[in-house]
């Protein structure tokens, strides 16, 4: 058995099965995705969907997804505008955030399958400690709270998950000092929210950033073309040995 990690899909279904595929990742394996699995690309509600199925993977909140279950409504109605669901939160979702794309492919659903999906996604954890390898690692979308660990989102204020989903070592705007996740060494922490590519601007080919105890598996799948694009995608870690496995979507594009 093996354990896997991986972050930030955005959508990118196709990214997601490459990834699984090279790590020939079995039904013996588990599977810990890292949340913003959602927005800007075609297949977000496919891949909760899919994670949510799946009796070896563990879906972990992320921004996006906060943003979305703050701005769809609980009884799983889904207005055929946008614009009729609630503000602020349907403007950062919808408008600045990519989550159109997610809501054309929420509202297509069932309103019992809106239900199902909006009720799992709320008894997600943002926090989990796991171990491999050896090691332990906690993982997370992007900031913790070591309280919060293991504490399903419903248990949560929406200020406790803002903190959790949004702050960041690598954001100069939700800046957090990186001698705050030291001081959890020697457990590593194991993060995405924002891409690798980003957070070191030296990085111009897809791995994961080692940055003292964190690690960043956010591949950038947010940004699927321009001239980034050759070195952007997913990321699949390896938790027993920190091996990784990349697709990249000029990769997936046959570049």
């Amino acid at each position: 058995m093996a354990t896997y990690v991986i972050s930030d899909l955005h959508g990118q279904f196709g990214i997601f099965e490459s990834l699984l595929k090279k790590a020939k990742f079995s039904k013996n394996d588990k599977l810990y995705m890292l949340g913003d699995a959602i927005d800007r690309g075609p297949d977000g509600i496919k891949i909760l969907q899919y994670v949510m199925n799946a009796p070896n993977m563990e879906f972990m909140l992320g921004n996006h997804e906060l943003m979305m279950l703050s701005a769809v409504p609980e009884g799983g109605e889904a207005p055929a505008s946008y614009a009729k669901l609630p503000e602020p939160h349907m403007g950062r979702w919808i408008k600045r955030n990519g989550g159109n794309k997610t809501y054309y492919k929420y509202k297509l659903l069932k309103k019992e399958e809106r239900v199902k999906l909006i009720s799992w996604l709320k008894t997600r954890r943002l926090l989990i400690k796991v171990e491999a390898g050896g090691n332990a690692f906690l993982l997370t979308h992007s900031y913790f709270d070591v309280k919060k660990i293991d504490v399903p989102f419903n248990e949560l204020s929406y200020d406790e998950a803002w903190d959790i989903l949004w702050k960041s070592p690598y954001r100069d705007d939700l800046f957090i000092d990186h001698s705050e996740y030291a001081a959890l060494s020697p457990m590593k922490v194991v993060l995405g929210h924002v891409p690798v590519f980003a957070a070191d601007r030296d990085k111009t080919v897809l791995e994961p950033l080692f940055d003292g105890n964190i690690i960043n598996v956010d591949g950038a799948c947010a940004v699927s073309k321009g001239k980034y694009s050759k070195f952007t995608g997913g990321i699949l870690l390896r938790l027993d040995d920190l091996k990784f496995f990349t697709t990249t979507f000029g990769e997936l594009r046959g570049e």
